[in-house]
């Protein structure tokens, strides 16, 4: 492609110059690509025009805050530098230019709200898988075709690499990609040019505060994905009273809400819900029918998690007797509920690490516990320091044992977070403490007894603890896979 073809619809460019792929990282540039510069958060990548000449760069496009320079172009000894008006905002609507997504050969869906998302999407690509489609997933697990999915560093990644990854699934006959998206990535603009067909909201509850500033800032944030013009479905989830709101709403006139509350009256429900220690059944209700389903996932959410799946599947054209009969075979996200047995005490490693997420999980294993209910967790240091001691009287709601350590101290001393999360007990005298997470575990599995479930709370999927600014290698659920004896 030509530079001036990809800057076309914005402004004219008489260069000549080819160029491969657009990067914003400088030290990702290979030779033929294209510079983009632009202001970020922690580095401004108007600094790092020269070393992306030197790695082979054939351009920079530059943001400019100033309208008269949009289209000024000056050439240097390394290349040409094209200044272009407020592109941090354009950056999307350029990537899409450059890797173009055609909505009739693929479905996008995206995927926000403050819990679950990860599980939904996933949900969605195993029930595409499992009809003998090809799924994309991008998201907090990684990004990929469903079954070869690849770290990623945000849940929501970059403008470019987000369209990047769209269009070479495109290319690779991916026929829906399940996508999360988060409040940070439609704040900043990420995927203002993704062409989604459906979009579903789960739940909203407190989360990010550190850089939204209040709930109102938040919703706002979220509020953005079911703005898009070309959506052609818009799913909200009635038990959440956020999206409650909204579907009541002229604006989302034509939203889909879906419910597992028997009183709230919703498009698609569910009956006579059973849960045990296999998983749950329960009879579904929607427009397309009625219908009995059975899954191996615990927990009233992951029951709202099944159906928002269901229904999105649903209102894409999937057939609804098909789906149902694949939903058996479901499993659960990496580190989203996901249980170990160890000498009769069942371990439980999951991702929660907002106040709302730590209830939902606690008190669903409440209907599973036999004995005590058991909670390790820690909070994350330089986030929102509001929710730490709302965690800590969380778990001293449900769980009978409470063992506080390290999630993700960042920057901030381990101890200063422990004793923000003390100040939310009661009786602190009954909570044990142990900065080291691994000595932490360690402490529960050895003193729990048969029947106790031990809930290890906040790391989830995550293969790092970050301490001090540096990302040390722990995958907590290899380390339980270790210390209960299952193979990896």
């Amino acid at each position: 492609m030509q530079i001036k073809d990809l800057l076309a619809p914005w402004f004219h460019y008489s260069g000549e110059e080819a160029f491969n792929n657009l990067t914003i990282d400088s030290r990702q540039i290979s030779a033929g690509d294209v510079f983009v510069a632009i202001p970020g958060h922690q580095v401004d990548g108007r600094d790092f025009i020269q070393p992306a000449f030197a790695q082979g760069a054939v351009a920079a496009i530059v943001h400019t805050d100033e309208s008269e320079q949009h289209g000024v172009h000056i050439t240097t000894e390394s290349g040409p530098i094209i200044y272009f008006s407020h592109l941090s905002g354009q950056l999307s609507a350029l990537a899409f230019q450059r890797y173009p997504v055609e909505k009739s050969k693929m479905k996008i869906v995206g995927v926000t709200g403050t819990n679950g998302k990860t599980t939904v999407t996933q949900l969605i690509a195993q029930l595409v898988v499992s009809l003998g489609g090809k799924a994309g997933v991008m998201g907090t697990v990684g990004n990929g075709v469903w079954g070869q999915l690849t770290e990623s560093e945000n849940t929501t990644s970059d403008a470019i690499t987000t369209l990047k990854q769209l269009h070479e699934f495109q290319l690779k006959g991916v026929e829906l990609c399940a996508m999360e998206v988060s409040s940070h990535g439609l704040a900043q603009h990420r995927i203002d040019a993704v062409p989604f067909s459906s979009a579903l909201m789960n739940n909203l509850t407190r989360d990010h505060l550190d850089y939204h500033g209040d709930m109102s800032n938040y919703a706002a944030a979220k509020r953005r994905l079911f703005q898009f013009p070309e959506l052609e479905h818009r799913l909200l989830n009635l038990d959440d009273e956020v999206a409650l709101n909204w579907h009541t709403e002229a604006e989302f006139a034509d939203s889909v809400g879906f419910s597992i509350q028997p009183q709230v009256n919703a498009s698609y429900q569910v009956k006579d819900v059973e849960y045990h220690n296999a998983g749950l059944t329960a009879k579904l209700v929607c427009p397309h029918g009625q219908g009995t389903i059975s899954s191996p996932l615990l927990a009233e959410f992951n029951l709202s998690n099944l159906l928002a799946a269901l229904a999105v599947l649903l209102e894409e054209g999937y057939p609804f007797e098909a789906l149902l009969a694949q939903v058996s075979k479901l499993e659960p996200a990496k580190g989203r509920m996901e249980c170990f047995d160890h000498q009769g005490v069942t371990v439980v490693v999951d991702y929660a690490h907002t106040p709302d997420a730590l209830e939902q999980a606690l008190h669903a294993l409440t209907r599973h516990c036999q004995g005590k209910l058991w909670c390790v967790f820690g909070c994350g240091g330089d986030r929102d320091r509001g929710k730490r001691p709302q965690m800590a009287q969380t778990a001293e709601c449900y769980a009978q044992q409470i063992v506080i350590t390290n999630d993700n101290p960042r920057s901030e001393e381990p101890m200063s977070i422990i004793e923000d999360i003390v100040t939310g007990l009661t009786q602190p005298q009954i909570a044990h403490i142990e900065p080291d997470r691994q000595t932490a575990i360690k402490f529960a599995l050895s003193h729990a007894q048969v029947g106790d479930i031990v809930m290890l709370a906040g790391k989830g999927h995550e293969t790092y603890q970050e301490i001090q600014g540096i990302k040390h290698s722990y995958d907590e659920r290899a380390l339980v896979r270790a210390l209960v004896g299952v193979p990896a």
